[in-house]
């Protein structure tokens, strides 16, 4: 057994973990491109769109119910709710708020829907801080300035990624791993550590404890509420590694390096990949190239590798309208897809569907395109999931794998063939859907804000919020933008 001085010598120096976690003690907002601190804080205002828009839908509110059954009141609040949690509730629920619509960003190459794992652990440990008591830290009682969460904020936009990308990127979504929540564990601890002044000792102590409870099985895509949840359990546990390592307990050090247990040796078990992982990923070219720009963010209320498959639709709509506008004369479709997208979403639907399976599934979407020529939040609702003229059209459509489209540039494309009774055909390809590269420009993420919240929130409130978060390195005290995200919305399904 090793000996307590041996557990707290430092960190192996050259080993990625311990460079990843010195760079980001070192890094500094002047060391981050004022394009990208300007894109993080049009990516952070999307997230709270997200998360405001999907704090009353249903399954939002069952979560909320289910953990107030069991769970005190606290000091930390929630998104959308005149309540108040603990922290680790605070990051689970705000999380789970901004997963519940499907709306919310999504880098395409290492899949992780970034806002929801990053923002509710820090909005937490923030709190937490200015409240401490028992802190180690001289000055323990301190409001975290916005200039602190924004830097912080952008480290959890790299290490997601890098971390992803170590492990072949969608490659583990293949295998069936929810990857985001994966991927997501060390990013939340060490965006949370970063923000809590921890030095590269206890960021690497945070990631290792955060990667030890890493998790996330894409079986939840058929018909789980919980799949909503599922990054939120990233943003929890890295909040609860970041305060741990922060407090000295001691987690797994060279966590990326260790090839028996180590967090990349596991979950590239059973890759088909050669190499498995590339752990040199994860300190690749830091401070040179910046994650934080290649997140995409999406118009679509479902799962982003439909993104394309809808375009189609909508081209053959636009180019076509007297032909696609009677659908009951479709008599078949066949959609091709990338390897990881018919992996995660080509399988058949099966009726009755649950909003979480309709959202995530090619052939319901494709469906939904075609009799609504829109796929928002609203055509999720319980009171159209049953609907006879798209439940008929989805009986019509088969997806097959299609290799043209796996090289990553196209990863989110689809080739579309309908086929009519009178024996007539149509086709549409979309290499990428827009937004996809180059991402949809921070106007556009405005637009969609304001549209998102136009009838949830009033405008004092909305106003206040742009404010806060567009000028976030100049707020003294991000409890200030907290609070105005709390108190009541509206359900948009209503």
């Amino acid at each position: 057994m090793a000996s307590p001085s041996k557990l707290e010598t430092p960190n192996e120096p050259n080993g990625v973990t311990t460079q990843l976690c010195q760079w980001i003690e070192a890094l500094t907002l002047k060391d981050v491109p004022p394009e990208i601190q300007e894109r993080a804080k049009y990516l952070i205002l999307d997230g709270l769109a997200c998360g405001l828009s999907g704090a009353h839908v249903p399954w939002s509110e069952q979560a909320v119910k289910a953990m107030m059954d069991f769970e005190d009141p606290g000091q930390h609040a929630l998104f959308g709710w005149d309540l108040k949690v603990a922290p680790l509730t605070a990051a689970l629920l705000n999380g789970t708020f901004i997963q519940a619509c499907e709306l919310d960003d999504f880098h395409s190459a290492a899949p992780i829907h970034s806002c929801a794992v990053i923002l509710p652990a820090l909005f937490a440990a923030a709190q937490s801080q200015k409240r401490c008591v028992n802190c180690r830290s001289e000055n323990p009682h301190f409001a975290v300035n916005g200039a602190t969460f924004l830097l912080a904020c952008i480290v959890g936009f790299e290490v997601g990624p890098r971390v992803g990308h170590a492990l072949n990127g969608a490659e583990v979504l293949q295998r069936g791993w929810h990857c985001g929540p994966v991927f997501g564990h060390p990013a939340a601890a060490a965006a949370t550590s970063k923000l809590l002044g921890a030095p590269s000792t206890q960021i690497e102590d945070a990631i290792g404890i955060a990667c030890t409870q890493a998790c996330g099985l894409m079986s939840a895509r058929y018909e789980g509420m919980i799949k909503r949840m599922q990054h939120a359990f990233a943003a929890r546990n890295g909040l609860f590694a970041a305060r741990l390592a922060r407090s000295g307990y001691v987690g797994i050090r060279k966590v990326f390096e260790r090839p028996y247990g180590g967090f990349l040796a596991m979950f590239s078990q059973g890759s088909a990949k050669d190499p498995p992982y590339r752990e040199s990923e994860v300190v690749k070219d830091l401070g040179g190239s910046w994650h934080t720009s290649e997140i995409r963010t999406k118009m679509h209320a479902c799962v982003g590798g439909a993104h394309g498959l809808i375009e189609a639709i909508a081209s053959l709509q636009q180019r076509e309208p007297e032909k696609m506008a009677d659908v009951s004369r479709i008599a078949h479709i066949n959609i091709r897809l990338s390897h990881p997208v018919f992996a995660h979403e080509g399988w058949k639907a099966e009726r009755p569907i649950t909003a979480t399976g309709a959202q995530m599934n090619t052939g319901y979407i494709c469906a939904v395109q075609l009799v609504d020529r829109q796929v928002l939040l609203e055509q999720f609702a319980d009171t159209k999931l049953d609907r006879d003229e798209v439940w008929n059209l989805a009986s019509k459509i088969d997806c097959e794998h299609g290799p043209e489209f796996d090289h990553v540039v196209r990863g989110c494309g689809a080739h579309v063939v309908i086929q009519f009774e009178d024996g007539a055909s149509l086709e549409e390809t979309i290499d990428q859907p827009r937004g996809f590269d180059p991402p949809l420009p921070n106007e556009e993420l405005f637009q969609k804000w304001r549209k998102l919240t136009a009838n949830l929130i009033d405008h004092e409130r909305r106003d206040a919020i742009e404010k806060y978060v567009l000028g976030l390195d100049k707020v003294d005290d991000v409890g200030k933008l907290s609070a105005a995200l709390s108190g009541p919305v509206a359900n948009p399904l209503e």
